[in-house]
């Protein structure tokens, strides 16, 4: 794969970055059912494997904290801002660790096994950020189980990992992992067509 240089790789994480805020704004505003269409976790992956893992894992961070602040603290997304009001400083860990360490892996994985072969680890590291960016969110509300019993989320008696999976996670995590695995990979091909084809292009003007 391409090295990209510091320079244009501190340009794409710009463009992604102004891309994750559009797509996190956008996304709490459209719904299918219960389903939220959130698309923000996709230049999380083309960050990761573009750029590498730093990167990655910096705009999973940036990601975590527009969450936070998008849907917890000014209450674009209603759930968010209950379990921020509900436990503000474990919400705000989870928030930032899910997608940064969602980030991190995803270009560790990349990384690695592209060495060997590149679509296969294009897939993985798309596929891997919904797997831990949901795995955190199920252990962060593991944490707070007392406090979700308490606002009413999860009724006394009932198995709170059930509904925690399956109520909180559930069809949304389905949906972020298909679109992940299916337009991730797709963009980050188009991206390095489109980016191959200006370099070339910017050589040979230089050789003229």
């Amino acid at each position: 794969m391409e090295t990209f240089s510091k320079a244009k790789k501190l340009t794409y994480f710009a463009v992604l970055t102004a891309l994750t805020v559009i797509l996190q704004l956008l996304g709490n505003t459209v719904k299918i059912g219960i389903v939220t269409l959130n698309f923000s976790l996709i230049p999380i992956v083309l960050a990761a494997i573009l750029l590498g893992v730093w990167y990655g894992t910096a705009l999973g961070a940036v990601t975590g904290l527009i969450i936070l602040f998008h849907c917890g603290i000014l209450g674009a997304d209603g759930f968010t801002n209950v379990l921020f009001a509900t436990d503000p400083i474990i919400i705000s860990l989870v928030c930032v660790l899910k997608t940064a360490a969602a980030g991190a892996l995803s270009g560790l994985l990349f990384k690695w096994i592209s060495k060997r072969n590149g679509f296969v680890a294009t897939i993985i590291a798309a596929g891997i950020v919904p797997v831990v960016n949901s795995g955190i969110f199920i252990l962060g509300m593991l944490l707070i189980v007392p406090s979700l019993r308490a606002a009413g989320f999860i009724a006394e008696g009932a198995n709170a990992f059930a509904v925690i999976v399956i109520g909180f996670v559930g069809l949304n995590f389905v949906f972020e992992f298909a679109l992940n695995v299916i337009v991730a990979p797709a963009l980050y091909r188009v991206i390095k067509i489109v980016d191959r084809s200006l370099f070339t292009k910017t050589e040979t003007k230089d050789e003229e």
